[in-house]
């Protein structure tokens, strides 16, 4: 029995955002069914500050204490991860068993997955005391159970900075993981080993694990297994061997110095096993199968199409493709066509559409069907993928960015509404200038969402918004400038305008006379200090000196000085002419600045007012259009 179907179950563990939010249905999503909330199993719920503190306050205090710089102490050690970009203040992983068909509510194992998951997450901290779980809740009011486990990675043994502090990596490797190379990292150990225990549950309930993803043929899903699973038990118990070389001898048992003194033997020993199942196997298929690395998602994804059109077996996994050895040379030749999609404006447009989509759908199915309705063909499965019709391969979602998973689509889909929203309550109380802009802010966000307009994004590094639309930041800040210099009409802006442009003339003319008047008071007082310095002195002088001295005292007469304080007095004099000049840039800037604002906002309003405003931009796209159909 154990081989049939109804006695295998898939395994799912990865990492996610975390949204605690959503989790404890603070806010509740489209694919949650709000009759069965109650059914969900709460683990453990903390507030994430007060553990924050009780994890790493006092290490932080004695970390402050040391410091002798103020900017080097940190006030807030939960505030401090929050900001730093290399950091999580918390790491999520959702745990599944089987899916919708195998342990959906009708399927028969709902229950039992319920039991599974219960039996991972009751050992979850003893296997892993460095991964604190801030919370934890099982989600029965969804298509399928599965767990969220939240958890702040802690790590105690560091030499630098705090005693104890947040760091995935190090929290793992106080645990016994280690990075084998930059592909196989303490992370991933970890999830093996996770993986390891969910199959062990499995097996205790007397369940075989399933191996999604899986193309192949006359070869089952445990014996293809069969190969990782005795590699896996080698790294164990070569691992275990290895920890148990840094505790005190005496503290061995007699069956644990004779596995560390025939540690090569043993692992020999296994190898050999392992090498005799892997060749039993090979004939019985009459092939190997063999690792194909790839790093590239898109490569990777691109290979294994290609090997699934010509009916080549293989099992994909991270960075990896498992093909038979006669394969290779396929493969390599077909990993050799790949090319990257360079034009970035491929992966932008398809981001574009979505973003602009997500204003205009009511839940997700509903936005894949506005998506096919654009020309796209949707592929469903592990990782969902579309291709546009300019594009000529499938690009999964997952590669566009987290913002474009799912669930942060729905997300996006739930708060489309709360700009307009936003505009429109604005609206309300807006005097008769400012609603002119908000009515044009709402007739841009209408033409956006009926495509007749390409938005342009005001930071490019970022997913498109209402709230990152140039366009529609310029009409914001048209709006701030009405605020700030309080408008009530349309005169009173031309009015300003003329004010600003009369003040700006005047200080220009002002800042003119004082930049021609510093040279000269700055020769005016080397030729003082000269004369005073010497004038004394009765030694014969040329024909040249005199001539200097006679053109000082002439300068002298002018200012009355006298002495060297009369020239005290004018180096106090240059002091205030350069302060002044300093003072009357900086005023002059500043209403340089705001006559810009000022003018923007008249040329923007009589665009509006004439009724232009957005006539020119559909114009403007039209023309783009048509300059994008003639080069291509």
């Amino acid at each position: 029995m154990s081989g049939q179907k109804s006695k295998s179950l898939s395994i799912s563990f990865r990492l996610d955002d975390g949204i605690i939010e959503h989790n404890n249905r603070e806010f509740i999503a489209n694919n949650v069914d709000a009759a069965r909330i109650s059914d969900n199993v709460c683990y453990v719920r903390r507030d994430i500050r007060e553990m924050y503190n009780e994890l790493f306050g006092r290490a932080i205090e004695e970390y402050n204490a040391k410091q002798t710089r103020a900017d080097r102490k940190i006030p807030d050690y939960y505030e401090h991860i929050k900001k730093d970009a290399r950091l999580k203040p918390f790491y999520e992983v959702i745990v599944q068993f089987g899916d919708m068909e195998t342990c959906g509510l009708q399927s028969g194992k709902w229950e039992q997955a319920k039991l599974l998951l219960d039996n991972y997450m009751r050992g979850f901290e003893k296997r892993n005391p460095n991964l604190k779980i801030v919370n934890a809740v099982m989600h029965l009011d969804e298509a399928t159970p599965h767990l969220h486990i939240d958890f702040v990675p802690v790590a105690y043994k560091l030499t630098r900075g705090p005693a104890v502090k947040v760091s995935l990596k190090n929290a793992l490797r106080e645990q016994g993981f280690t990075s084998a190379n930059r592909f196989q990292n303490e992370w991933a150990a970890w999830e093996e080993q996770e993986r390891g225990v969910m199959t062990d549950i499995l097996h205790k309930h007397d369940l075989s694990r399933e191996v999604k993803n899986v193309r192949r043929s006359h070869l089952t899903v445990d014996e293809y297994k069969d190969f990782a699973d005795k590699q896996q038990k080698i790294r164990n118990i070569n691992s275990h061997i290895n920890e148990l070389k840094k505790k005190n001898p005496a503290d061995l048992t007699p069956d644990e110095v004779e596995l560390i003194n025939n540690q090569n033997d043993f692992l020999r020993s296994e190898i050999q096993k392992r090498d005799g199942s892997i060749s039993a196997l090979s004939e019985k298929i009459g092939a190997k199968f063999v690792p194909f690395d790839i790093f590239s998602e898109d490569k990777l994804q691109f290979v294994a199409a290609e090997l699934s059109k010509i009916n080549i077996p293989f099992v994909e996994e991270s960075y990896t493709l498992h093909i038979p050895d006669y394969a290779e040379k396929t493969a390599a030749a077909i990993a050799a066509t790949f090319r990257p999609i360079r034009a970035e404006s491929i992966r932008d447009q398809i981001k574009l559409e979505i973003d602009r989509l997500v204003y205009c759908s009511q839940n997700l199915d509903d936005l894949y069907n506005k998506l096919r309705e654009r020309g796209y063909q949707i592929k469903s499965g592990k990782h969902l993928a579309v291709k546009p019709t300019y594009a000529e391969r499938f690009v999964r979602l997952k590669s566009l960015g987290a913002e474009y998973l799912p669930k942060n689509l729905e997300r996006r889909i739930t708060d489309r509404d709360k700009f307009p929203n936003a505009v429109r309550e604005k609206f309300q109380t807006a005097g008769t200038i400012e609603r002119k802009f908000h009515i044009t802010i709402m007739d841009m966000v209408i033409e956006v969402k009926k495509f007749t307009i390409t938005p342009r994004k005001l930071d490019p590094k970022k997913i498109y918004t209402f709230q990152n639309d140039a366009e529609i930041d310029h009409l914001s800040e048209q709006l701030r400038t009405i605020r700030d210099f309080h408008f009530t009409s349309n005169e009173q802006m031309y009015v300003k305008a003329e004010e600003l442009k009369s003040g700006i003339d005047e200080k220009t003319a002002k800042l003119k006379n004082l930049s021609d008047e510093i040279p000269t008071l700055k020769s005016d007082i080397s030729q003082l200090r000269h004369l005073f310095s010497v004038g004394a002195n009765s030694k014969p002088r040329d024909t040249m000196e005199q001539v200097k001295l006679a053109a000082a005292r002439e300068i002298a007469n002018k200012y009355g000085a006298k002495s060297e304080d009369d020239v005290a007095d004018l180096e106090k004099r240059l002091e205030q002419f350069q302060a002044e000049v300093k003072s009357i840039k900086s005023d002059l800037s500043d209403e340089q600045l705001k006559l810009k604002r000022v003018s923007d906002l008249i040329t923007a309003y009589e665009s509006i007012v004439e009724g232009n405003y957005i006539d020119n931009l559909v114009r403007a796209q039209r023309e783009r259009d048509k300059l994008s159909v003639t080069r291509t």
